[in-house]
């Protein structure tokens, strides 16, 4: 794991509404819950909930935001006493709704349900659940942490920070993380390097094209993610002093930064971080639900259906099995352990 304190961020760029998954119907929030995978318990402990108690926390109140069908919520639920779920997609909630806790194995410390609601990030003081909840606060200062798991690359980062720092608790923290690029294991896959070549270019090649301004922050780890403090002192925080108050409640000298598995590096004996075993169905699957294949294939819908043009991702399994053919300890293989790089962030409120 690597550590930073201050890394580059794109403060000019304009904030772009994503609308991929916002968009969905119900059985594709089904499809998204399946492949998606949540969390691990040590990787929760040693970046959410270690750094928090460690600097005096409570984990009373957690709210995860772009929860979708809930699969990071419930892996955080188990610590907390009350949970709160929220996603601007109706679809995703319903999804997560309807996941039983007894089948998800996941409940909140208190043995309560976590609770799901539509809403958005940029306008958390407004969650009538907070200020249902919370009546004695108005839902204000309510909360003590706030996470977003893969999903802060499409929050309009300025208001959703002002937004932020009204519900959390004086010292409360908010964690925000994701996973970028798709990488093999290099000592199990075989002829590794041609195979992960072949992943590179469909990623900055094929898919590029189809890549959103945040599909490029998730790519790159958030070292471009705007912080409170990189919204302040320009556009909307000069324009509005109340905007300018509520980003500077942030305590800039105690933010974390956290690097892991970058570039898709494994040290030998070690596993990716956010890594999974899969078969070549579960690939097909699991990167079916990434919003840039999505819109190549509405673009090329036709040409797919008329045999015209090969669906890009069964392309790209059809060229690593190719690959895995070439040597003698892939023929016949039909598994890969892949992965992910995350960076993640920590911020806390001044207390």
């Amino acid at each position: 794991m690597a550590t930073s304190t201050n890394p580059p961020t794109r403060t000019g760029t304009q904030h772009q509404e994503e609308a991929t998954f916002r968009n969905y119907d119900s059985s594709a929030a089904v499809k998204y819950a399946q492949y998606r995978f949540g969390w691990s318990e040590a990787f929760i402990q040693d970046n959410v909930i270690k750094p928090h108690i460690s600097a005096g926390g409570e984990l009373n109140v957690l709210v995860d935001i772009g929860c979708g069908p809930g699969n990071s919520t419930r892996c955080l639920a188990p610590h907390f006493q009350a949970v709160l779920g929220v996603d601007p997609s109706p679809a995703m909630v319903e999804a997560a709704r309807a996941i039983p806790a007894a089948v998800a194995a996941s409940t909140t410390a208190s043995g309560e349900p976590i609770r799901y609601e539509v809403g958005r990030a940029e306008e958390l003081h407004a969650l009538p659940a907070l200020v249902e909840l919370w009546a004695d606060k108005h839902g204000k200062e309510c909360v003590d942490v706030i996470t977003a798991a893969t999903a802060a690359h499409w929050f309009d980062m300025a208001p959703f920070w002002a937004s932020a720092a009204q519900i959390l608790k004086p010292g409360g923290s908010l964690v925000l993380w994701g996973g970028g690029g798709f990488y093999v294991d290099p000592a199990t896959t075989p002829n590794y390097a041609k195979v992960q070549r072949v992943l590179d270019d469909f990623e900055n090649i094929v898919l590029a094209p189809f890549a959103t301004e945040g599909n490029i922050l998730v790519r790159e780890i958030y070292a471009g993610l705007p912080l409170p403090w990189d919204c302040v002192g320009g556009g909307e925080g000069d324009a509005d002093p109340k905007l300018k108050e509520l980003l500077g409640m942030f305590d800039k000298e105690k933010f974390e930064r956290r690097e892991f598995n970058k570039d898709g590096k494994v040290a030998p004996g070690e596993a990716f971080v956010k890594g999974w075993k899969a078969d070549f169905d579960a690939i097909r699957m699991s990167m079916g639900t990434a919003s840039p294949v999505q819109r190549w294939r509405e673009a090329y819908a036709e040409q797919v259906k008329s045999g015209e043009v090969e669906d890009l991702v069964d392309k790209l399994v059809r060229q690593v099995k190719e690959l895995f053919d070439e040597v003698e300890e892939g023929k016949g293989r039909t598994w890969v352990d892949c992965g992910t790089s995350v960076g993640l962030l920590i911020v806390k409120k001044k207390k």
